[in-house]
C-alpha cells in the first residue's frame, strides 16, 4: 500500500437535481468524521452539473484504516440515502470515484 499522500475523489452528475439540506448535513459529517480519523483537509463542491467531493490523505493507510471503519460505513450509509431522496440515481450518476498519489501539490 501506497506511503505517499494521497487524494481521494468522488464526482456524481446532478440530472438537474439540486443539494438538499439533508445531503449537506450528510455531505459535511461524513467530512466531518474523516478529519477524526486521519484526513487532512477536503473540499465539497458544485457546479451546475455535477457534485465535487475530494479530500487529501497523509497516505492511503490512514484513508483504508478509515474506509473500513464502522463510521466510515455509517456516514456512507447516510449520504447514499440523502442522496437517492434527492432524486439522484446511485450508483449510476457517479462519474468518478478514485484514490490517487500525489505527486506535486502547492499549499
Amino acid at each position: 500500500m501506497n506511503t505517499s499522500p494521497v487524494i481521494r475523489m468522488w464526482v456524481t452528475n446532478k440530472n438537474n437535481s439540486e443539494i438538499t439540506t439533508e445531503m449537506n448535513n450528510a455531505m459535511v459529517d461524513f467530512l466531518s468524521t474523516s478529519m477524526e480519523n486521519g484526513c487532512n483537509d477536503f473540499t465539497f463542491a458544485e457546479d451546475a452539473d455535477r457534485v465535487i467531493v475530494y479530500t487529501t490523505w497523509s497516505d492511503e493507510k490512514i484513508l483504508e484504516k478509515f474506509r473500513s471503519s464502522e463510521d466510515y460505513k455509517n456516514r456512507e450509509k447516510e449520504i447514499i440515502n440523502s442522496f437517492l431522496a434527492a432524486g439522484f440515481q446511485l450508483p449510476d450518476d457517479i462519474l468518478f470515484n478514485s484514490t490517487a498519489k500525489i505527486l506535486h501539490a502547492y499549499t
